[in-house]
């Protein structure tokens, strides 16, 4: 959800790109996030992503890479929430390792690792619709970097649409939209394909701006809950060049966290 690592990308992406000047956009971020997504173990994470942009013309390229720290129960992935997952090694522990002539371990419930996360790759189209309406077509890929022998990722592809529609009015921006994400399997982990919906305001004040987004997921295994959540940010341009956004997270159901926040920072070149 997270939503996922990338929530600060994510935020301000429906209308971010009609109003990006052409050229590259560096950025860093720290995300926290807490629950026990309706298991009796508290899971959390903690997301460092690295990211970089390209704007040129109506399009705009993104790729995100987190570096994470995941506490908790070994069904829990990062972006995902609670799957099946029946890797011997749980989160690192080395179980299932070792004289092939003994019993497998059975897999640990819960643990702790740290390692590289998943590599997400983004490509967005903004329509030029000649109205206030605002219309982004956007393609995304990730590629399995994470270790699933860390249960930091599936250890599979995922690949993904999504349309998004804004509008703004007299400094108030009005977004939604919908999305659909091939989830990919793994050795030791089944997905299903999810649908995702998100509606949201933003709004201009003199030192940025404020915002609220609702986010919806269906689960990505048949024994989760769908992620359902409320998130508030505020933006801030310290120069022309730097944005910094700060945001919080409140999970509406067991398929998301508790809680969560994070800050992150861009900057164009």
């Amino acid at each position: 959800m997270i939503r996922n690592t990338l929530l600060f990308i994510a935020l301000l992406a429906p209308f971010a790109s009609v109003h990006a000047a052409d050229g590259w956009k560096l950025g860093a971020g720290a995300d926290y996030s807490s629950g026990d997504y309706g298991s009796d173990t508290t899971t959390t994470i903690w997301s460092v992503p690295v990211t970089a942009r390209y704007d040129t013309g109506a399009w705009t390229f993104k790729a995100s890479l987190p570096w994470l720290q995941v506490n908790g129960d070994v069904n829990v992935l990062p972006g995902l929430g609670e799957v099946g997952n029946s890797n011997p090694n749980g989160r690192g522990n080395g179980k299932g390792q070792g004289n092939p002539s003994q019993p497998t371990p059975a897999t640990p419930e819960t643990g702790s690792a740290s390692g590289i996360g998943d590599l997400r790759l983004y490509g967005i189209y903004a329509f030029d619709t000649g109205t206030p309406l605002g219309i982004d077509l956007s393609a995304n890929v990730k590629i399995a970097t994470a270790d699933e022998d860390k249960a930091l990722g599936t250890g599979a592809n995922d690949y993904g649409l999504a349309l998004d529609l804004y509008r703004d009015i007299d400094g108030t921006t009005v977004f939604g939209g919908v999305s659909y994400t091939l989830l990919g399997d793994s050795e030791f982990i089944d997905t299903n394909d999810v649908f995702g919906a998100n509606i949201g305001v933003s709004h201009d004040i003199a030192v940025g701006a404020l915002g609220v987004s609702y986010d919806w997921r269906q689960a990505a295994s048949d024994t989760a809950d769908d992620r359902s959540e409320l998130t508030g940010f505020w933006s801030v341009h310290s120069s022309e060049t730097t944005k910094w956004q700060l945001y919080g997270v409140l999970g509406l159901s067991d398929g998301s966290p508790d809680w969560g926040g994070g800050v992150s920072i861009s900057h164009a070149f």
